[in-house]
């Protein structure tokens, strides 16, 4: 399936409001001329959530190395460097989002994290614009349109998709869960993304990995021809006879708008 295939289903079965993404997760350290590194366009280092947006908004065409970076836990979970030790002790979670060291440990414990020393760079930019084939594809949308492509992944071979949720570190599930486990995963993205890249309020992560790309991609035109479940939601309500108010009840009669 060509990018440009599978963009075509997306954008007529789910019709996201900006360009679905496409990442590529290399082991080289070189970016191609054509992806604009943070730190040479930029001058500073960015947030990878941030490329995320500039691509899924404007267009861009971005490039990470460990130099790009600018969230240090990001640099951790993508495998630049081994978490130091205050880090597995849960440190940098406790007392913000647990109430205990033993529940920060916990929760750090849960996190993906790539191999130390797996990834050399990433590149993204918008899936019909991108030269490359992609390992993932991320769709940004509300629920509506989120829960259409987990309808259209889960078509092929049935069952449900698995996703969990610890209220931060989002990248980790966007990019290297799904990645390392070739499984589509739903993301609600944390402060970080919001407060730093843009990302709505009202909007969640779809994530699928290049195994999965021809599967959803079918089953989101299979389900949308089936007429189940289409974006926009088709709303009952809009096809039913409209009631008034009881002092309408002259006027409906002397304009017949009373008979069917």
């Amino acid at each position: 399936m060509t990018n440009d295939q599978l963009n075509s289903v997306i954008e007529r079965c789910i019709r996201p409001n900006t360009f679905p993404v496409a990442v590529k997760i290399s082991e080289t350290k070189e970016l191609p001329s054509n992806y604009k590194p943070a730190i040479k366009y930029f001058k500073h280092r960015l947030n990878i959530c941030q490329g995320v947006n500039l691509a899924r908004r404007y267009g861009w065409s971005m490039g990470f190395t460990e130099e790009d970076f600018a969230c240090p836990l990001s640099v951790l979970i993508f495998g630049f460097r081994e978490d130091p030790d205050y880090v597995a002790r849960g440190e940098i979670i406790y007392p913000d989002f647990t109430e205990t060291l033993e529940a920060a440990v916990k929760t750090q414990a849960m996190q993906p994290k790539a191999p130390l020393n797996s990834i050399g760079s990433v590149l993204i930019g918008p899936l019909n614009r991108v030269d490359f084939e992609p390992d993932l594809v991320l769709v940004y949308g509300n629920p509506a349109q989120i829960v259409r492509m987990v309808q259209g992944a889960l078509y092929p071979e049935g069952g449900c998709i698995e996703s969990r949720f610890s209220g931060r570190c989002a990248c980790a599930q966007e990019f290297i869960y799904p990645h390392f486990n070739q499984k589509c995963n739903v993301i609600i993205p944390a402060q970080g993304e919001r407060l730093y890249a843009m990302t709505g309020d009202d909007e969640l992560v779809f994530s699928m990995p290049r195994s999965r790309f021809e599967g959803v991609a079918r089953g989101l035109d299979v389900t949308h021809k089936r007429g189940v479940s289409r974006i926009p939601t088709p709303f009952f309500g809009i096809r039913t006879r409209p009631e008034f108010p009881p002092r309408y009840a002259e006027l409906e009669q002397f304009c017949g708008t009373d008979k069917d």
